[in-house]
């Protein structure tokens, strides 16, 4: 009888352990990865022409809740050959900027929190919210939006290919394959515009990077079609050291 005992009260204290180690000595839950920034609400432009001295600039602004987890909020004008512009996110998810445009340019606008980065959204120059910049062909003619070069010290080289290829029942026209703006250090290669490309068939541009001290990191590189549509694709060719 005192061995029944002594085991019963054995069992209820590993029992009373057991449980006190579970409240008080669990496994810390594995944290959330942190969301990925993004472009949560509209975006708003006012002309100030004149303001600063600039021939006409854009006062771009997204009111609270418009950005999500970001720290900053990048534009550049695909239309024009300025730097661009970097604006801080406020803790209520709101941010403005001024960046030199006219009506009816398109801006491609980003997210960004360290090196994570939101889809990028082109958008069209306009006074209130900016809509997005219509891309017909989008569902036989895809370029992907940015490119990723593999950081490297000046005066090195390293090299990314962009592939183009297209599925419209018509033959695709492309008139120019550039950059938006002189960028030292970057350079294409492979294929050369104008160039039509047949139902299925594909190209291959490959952009170089030579990286130049105290040269921009990032640049734009612009797909312009005529044909069957007049359309148009960018892409960010950004050092993934880029700040």
């Amino acid at each position: 009888m005192n061995r029944v005992r002594r085991d019963g009260g054995l069992m209820r204290w590993l029992a009373a352990l057991l449980v006190a180690c579970v409240a008080g000595c669990g496994v810390n839950p594995i944290p959330e990865p942190p969301s990925a920034p993004a472009l949560a609400g509209d975006l708003v432009g006012a002309f100030c022409d004149g303001c600063d001295g600039a021939p006409v600039r854009l006062d771009l602004a997204g009111g609270p809740g418009s950005v999500k987890d970001a720290e900053l909020v990048w534009a550049v004008n695909l239309d024009g050959a300025g730097a661009p512009v970097v604006a801080p996110v406020a803790d209520d998810g709101s941010f403005a900027l001024q960046i030199d445009a006219v009506r009816g340019d398109e801006l491609r606008v980003q997210a960004r929190r360290g090196a994570a980065r939101s889809e990028p959204a082109d958008l069209v120059v306009a006074s209130g919210v900016l809509e997005r910049a219509p891309r017909p062909l989008a569902d036989c003619f895809q370029v992907e939006p940015e490119l990723a070069l593999p950081g490297t010290a000046a005066g090195a080289e390293v090299s990314r290919t962009l592939r183009l290829v297209h599925t419209c029942a018509a033959p695709l026209a492309i008139d120019a394959i550039a950059l938006r703006a002189p960028a030292p250090g970057v350079l294409l290669a492979g294929a050369t515009a104008p160039v039509v490309l047949e139902a299925g068939e594909a190209t291959e541009v490959r952009v170089v990077f030579q990286p130049v001290e105290d040269a921009a990191r990032e640049e734009v590189l612009l797909v312009e079609v005529s044909s069957p549509e007049v359309s148009r694709r960018a892409v960010t060719l950004f050092a993934r050291d880029a700040p």
